[in-house]
């Protein structure tokens, strides 16, 4: 797969319904929300011009498949097409 920022990672799950906000808890995060299933996944925050670390692609791929979001193929198109 092509490396992917965080701002192409954050348009493509905006368009699967996730909200994306950035909060400061202990350390500063990445909140992703989809109120349809339930889906929360808080990341480690990155710069939106960073490649997404393998680890959290990895966690945002298995959310999206255990909540039943986006097929994992459909996903990897939609990421290529984003960058």
């Amino acid at each position: 797969m092509k490396q992917v920022t965080y701002a192409q990672l954050n348009k493509v799950l905006s368009s699967l319904g996730f909200s994306i906000r950035v909060v400061t808890v202990d350390n500063k995060l990445r909140v992703y929300e989809h109120k349809e299933t339930g889906a929360f996944l808080p990341l480690a925050f990155r710069p939106d011009d960073e490649t997404v670390l393998p680890h959290h692609m990895a966690a945002i791929q298995g959310t999206l498949k255990v909540y039943g979001i986006a097929d994992p193929l459909d996903f990897a198109a939609e990421l290529q097409e984003a960058s």
